[in-house]
């Protein structure tokens, strides 16, 4: 069978172009540029049953390193008076906070060389988010930036803490929860994260003026659907009194691949990600179905946890730290991690599904992804880029594998993938068009692993002005091309782990989904949804970016109030991610209009 399904061979990639130069370096904005987490104190009701580390707000402050925009009097919040604006950042689903840790540090650098404005930016964690053991993976972290572990050390301790039960710095791992172990999360929806926003802003900027003045608030995604639901939500839940309103709270909105202003059109999208027999209900928008899909969270009857199953389990979230981490900081060595991992057979079946060459081969089984050889940044290429992942939620266009044969990717096909329960069937929004390539030489059929080492032509060495496109040697595959590359791999890598927060969410809650289409329903407020100023959106300042090839590619946006940036081969993360300084190749379609907008709308 193995002779008859895999044959190695290929085209093979030409070699790469010269690297693009850059503008400034990452050092240079991290002199100017601090990250830094809070935490606000807000303990959650005691029904709830939550755990004590939920009772916390964690957000990520990104602000100029020499303090001089701090209000002197309490340096956790910016000077009202010298800070010029202040964006708060709201995640995707299944995306932390991190999602923000490169976009905002390069708005913040920009905007004081280029323009001397002081900015800072919020990035806000849900608090499903506490759940998440980052504890080994932060000691990891900390040991390989002093030059203290190697990554074959770093393997051994995250398998030794996350797989085997072992201590590490005083802590033994609990285990990745399953749904029916979080059923606190059936209340973990749009009013508890909608009114942590608020809490932010207020504590951060307590003047109602500053905040109507200087606050722009935004998201990517989901969060942009978040953020249409901030600038909308009443407070207090009274409507005559709307000081406290969303909109009287900050001075416009901004969206990121996302929609603004557009409640009304999120059902479908979101029903998208539910299992079919939740989705019906959804559909319906009666109070008598959102009532009974609440009540199956909090009975055990529906699962609360939407990432659980092969979807991108806590297991495949949390190793994606550690990939991320060899990836940054032995970007050349081959990976040997993914021989060493004990990976449950959920984890087994999700890299079959998302590194088999056709189906006969996911059927087989054989080769695998440990059978292939690849550098450690080639590994996250293959997670993460848009050439070789069909997933459009997770995608940046980061460049090309190089190194060995590789040829069109058959699988998966749809609606096969909804069908094993993989991916949800919503084929325009989660599933992109492609063409999709895979590495095709592990060794020969009885010499498995011994094929040539795959690694990774970086964005800027794809192409150039006279030779746009990157081909096989003989000319004849065009794998891709210049206009479809603006992402550097090691910033990808770099923002997965950053910092005491990370990228991914391990446990997303099912409550959101749910909530955030039934916020617009007359019936909302008796739940706590408090939607109570849609009518305001539109009158609101607001800019919208549209990835070319993301989420909302198919949506037609043309009716929407505000700005609107259409961004030509960016991809549903370059949008947090693209390049900032290599303008001799490209600029950054986000960071200076998005600029331009605050700068014009601040006061």
């Amino acid at each position: 069978m193995a002779a008859g399904c895999y044959q190695p061979g290929g085209p093979v990639p030409e070699e790469p172009k010269p690297a693009a130069s850059r503008d400034y370096t990452q050092e240079d904005v991290d002199r100017l540029v601090v990250m830094e987490e809070q935490v606000i104190s807000s303990p959650l009701p005691a029904e709830w049953g939550a755990p004590a580390e939920c009772n916390e707000i964690h957000f990520l402050r990104f602000r100029l390193s020499d303090g001089s925009a701090l209000d002197p009097k309490d340096n956790t919040r910016p000077d009202p008076a010298s800070t010029d604006a202040m964006l708060v950042m709201l995640p995707g689903l299944l995306e932390g906070a991190n999602g923000f840790e490169y976009l905002a540090r390069q708005l913040i650098y920009q905007a004081k060389v280029k323009d001397q404005k002081n900015m800072e930016v919020w990035a806000i964690e849900r608090r499903n988010n506490r759940l998440e053991d980052l504890s080994a993976l932060t000691y990891i972290e900390d040991a390989m930036s002093r030059g203290q572990m190697k990554m074959d050390e770093a393997t051994d301790a995250f398998v030794s803490y996350y797989y085997e039960g072992k201590p590490l710095n005083g802590k033994t791992f609990a285990g990745w929860f399953a749904n029916q172990e979080l059923p606190f999360l059936a209340d973990f929806g749009l009013k508890l994260d909608t009114e942590d926003v608020f809490k932010v802003i207020q504590t951060l900027v307590p003047d109602p003026a500053v905040r109507k003045n200087k606050v722009f608030v935004g998201g990517h995604s989901m969060g942009g659907m978040m953020t249409s639901n901030f600038a909308g939500w009443d407070l207090d839940g009274n409507p005559a009194t709307t000081d406290d309103a969303g909109y009287n709270n900050c001075a416009g909105m901004f969206g990121l691949d996302t929609f603004l202003s557009s409640i009304g059109t999120m059902g479908d999208t979101l029903c998208s990600l539910m299992p079919d027999f939740m989705a019906e209900e959804a559909r319906n928008q009666s109070e008598d179905a959102y009532s009974k899909i609440i009540s199956g969270f909090k009975d055990g009857s529906l699962p609360v946890v939407l990432n659980s199953g092969p979807m991108f389990p806590a297991e495949a979230t949390c190793l994606l730290e550690l990939v991320a981490l060899g990836a940054y900081y032995e970007p050349e060595s081959e990976d040997s991690w993914i021989r060493k991992v004990p990976f449950s057979e959920e984890m087994k079946l999700l890299l079959r599904f998302l590194n088999s060459k056709d189906y006969d081969i996911f059927i087989q089984g054989s080769p695998d992804s440990t059978n292939f050889r690849y550098t450690n940044e080639a590994v996250l290429g293959l997670i993460f880029d848009d050439s070789l992942v069909p997933i459009t939620a997770i995608q940046n266009s980061m460049g090309f594998l190089k190194g060995g044969p590789v040829v069109l990717k058959e699988f998966p096909t749809w609606p096969a993938g909804a069908m094993m329960g993989v991916i949800p069937p919503l084929e325009n929004a989660n599933i992109g068009k492609g063409p999709y390539y895979i590495a095709n030489d592990a060794g020969p059929v009885g010499n498995l692993g011994t094929g040539p080492l795959y690694s990774w032509a970086n964005f800027d060495e794809i192409g150039n002005a006279g030779d746009p496109d990157y081909k096989d040697t003989t000319g004849e595959t065009a794998y891709t091309t210049m206009e479809n590359e603006m992402t550097d791999i090691e910033d990808v890598a770099r923002a997965i782990f950053k910092g005491p927060i990370n990228l991914v969410e391990w446990y997303f809650s099912m409550r959101m989904i749910v909530d955030i289409s039934a916020a617009m329903m007359s019936w909302a407020p008796k739940y706590g949804l408090n939607f109570l100023h849609g009518d305001k959106l539109i009158e609101m300042p607001q800019v919208l970016f549209i990835a070319e090839h993301g989420m909302m590619r198919d949506m037609d946006v043309s009716g929407l109030p505000g700005e609107k940036h259409y961004l030509k081969g960016y991809n549903h993360m370059d949008v947090e991610t693209a390049c900032a300084n290599t303008s001799s190749r490209r600029p950054n379609e986000v960071i200076g209009p998005l600029l331009d907008f605050v700068e014009k709308n601040a006061r």
